[in-house]
């Protein structure tokens, strides 16, 4: 019995080191393919640059989700209607706010802006269905007068999302190849200097978008977010009348099925849309959470992805909608890793620890993709200030940032093994908000 259990556990050792081992390689991968430009972008560069880009024939329609956003929501309304497009419109859909959301923004002077309200009790059925309501209001023609769907790109912008000013000069000649159903941008934390947390979540967001994305661009299989999400009208339409799922990654639920129904995604590396970071890890861990329990439920793509797709697409998509199951089993190696940590500390300090060369291997298993992440942020953060040095120490705090993953991923399992779907809204604060909240992190760290 004893022998067999010992067995039993030398295969878990095995399968976990092997799954870590997977990972490893799948980001250099993907760091490898990020560096190279696609030629899907060589040809829009090209196209751009003889005048043959179609970008300003189309109607763009900004979608914003908006549950109580009275703090943001004026202030987002003024940088979109200040990007230079002649043909664009701005719909902000209230779902069931009991702030000044709607009234702020149905006396908003600019005629291009509209505003959709729902109540309850169709409202605050999740991000997925407010954006379908605003679908059937478009296509109805009440925000654009449109005769070709082809012709209409609709972008999803969270209340707290300010996008770059040349955005729509470098995603709309992308839709002139007729098979692209969508285009992500890149995303940014705009209160990174003023939280350590902030900062970790615009690395991630970073490294995401600059090694992942990027690298997808290769494979075909480039996801969107929910933020920054352009897609084209006529690509939703031919979703049927719920182009969102109710998932509570819905986001990532439309990019795979745009991909089902024949279209291309890219990913434009140029453009960045730029958000609030959360400053506090309650409401971090409440934020993972959700999107962890979200990417849960896409499991149910898996056999579509598996029928309809194939070549590199196929193998990186199953790979991407099964990586929460894959960082829950891992879960396990990175806690025997930190007890290991400890017990070569604990050695060290008593000296009774002798060198051997596992440190290093296990040091570089554990560091080494990350330092090398770590020079992709600093070439996006150089202009800044970033240093690299300071870049490369900052991805060790990063490592320890990735395992609290595992909190809202044992959590999100949880939630969803006792049926808890509800879909929670992420709450806004201001700028001034978010330096408080730091303030007080920086004086509780300096107290301790």
């Amino acid at each position: 019995m004893i022998i067999l259990f010992n067995q039993r556990i030398d295969l878990i050792l095995i399968l976990a080191l092997s799954l870590v081992v997977v990972s490893v390689l799948y980001s250099i991968t993907m760091l490898v393919l990020s560096r190279r430009r696609p030629a899907v972008a060589r040809r829009v560069g090209q196209s751009r640059l003889f005048g043959a880009a179609g970008g300003t024939q189309k109607d763009v329609v900004f979608v914003i989700p908006c549950l109580n956003e009275e703090r943001v929501i004026r202030a987002s309304l003024d940088r979109l209607v200040e990007l230079d497009h002649p043909r664009l419109h701005v719909l902000v859909i209230d779902d069931g706010s009991d702030d000044d959301t709607a009234a702020i923004v149905g006396a908003y002077p600019d005629p291009r802006v509209s505003l959709l309200r729902r109540v309850l009790p169709e409202a605050r059925q999740g991000k997925g269905e407010a954006l379908n309501a605003a679908v059937r209001h478009i296509k109805s023609g009440a925000v654009v007068r449109w005769t070709d769907p082809d012709d209409v790109v609709v972008c999803v912008v969270d209340a707290d999302g300010r996008l770059e000013p040349q955005v729509l000069d470098d995603v709309l000649p992308m839709f002139d190849d007729p098979q692209l159903g969508a285009v992500q941008i890149g995303v940014r934390i705009n209160n990174r200097q003023q939280s350590l947390l902030a900062r970790m979540q615009d690395a991630e967001f970073v490294l995401y978008t600059e090694v992942f994305q990027r690298g997808r661009r290769h494979l075909g299989s480039v996801c969107l977010g929910g933020n920054g999400q352009f897609a084209r009208f006529s690509a939703l339409l031919g979703l049927g009348p719920s182009p969102w799922s109710r998932s509570l990654s819905e986001d990532l639920d439309l990019g795979v099925r745009l991909l089902l129904d024949g279209w291309t995604t890219d990913f434009c590396p140029t453009s960045s849309v730029h958000q609030q970071g959360l400053v506090d890890f309650r409401r971090w861990v409440k934020q993972r959470t959700r999107w962890f329990q979200g990417h849960l439920q896409s499991w149910g793509l898996v056999p579509w992805v598996l029928r309809d797709l194939s070549g590199t697409r196929r193998v990186d998509l199953l790979y991407h909608l099964t990586s929460p199951y894959l960082l829950l089993v891992t879960s396990f190696l990175s806690a025997a890793f930190l007890l290991w940590i400890a017990a070569v500390a604990l050695g060290v300090a008593t000296g009774t620890a002798a060198f051997s060369a596992w440190w290093i291997s296990a040091y570089l298993i554990a560091f080494g993709p990350a330092l090398m992440f770590g020079v992709v942020y600093w070439r996006r953060e150089r202009e800044n200030g970033q240093k690299l040095w300071s870049a490369l120490a900052m991805m060790h705090l990063y490592v320890g940032y990735t395992v609290l993953w595992y909190i809202a991923g044992w959590r999100a399992t949880v939630r969803a093994l006792i049926g808890r779907n509800s879909w929670a809204k992420t709450d806004r604060t201001t700028d001034d908000q978010d330096l408080e909240a730091a303030q007080k992190e920086q004086a509780a760290g300096t107290a301790d």
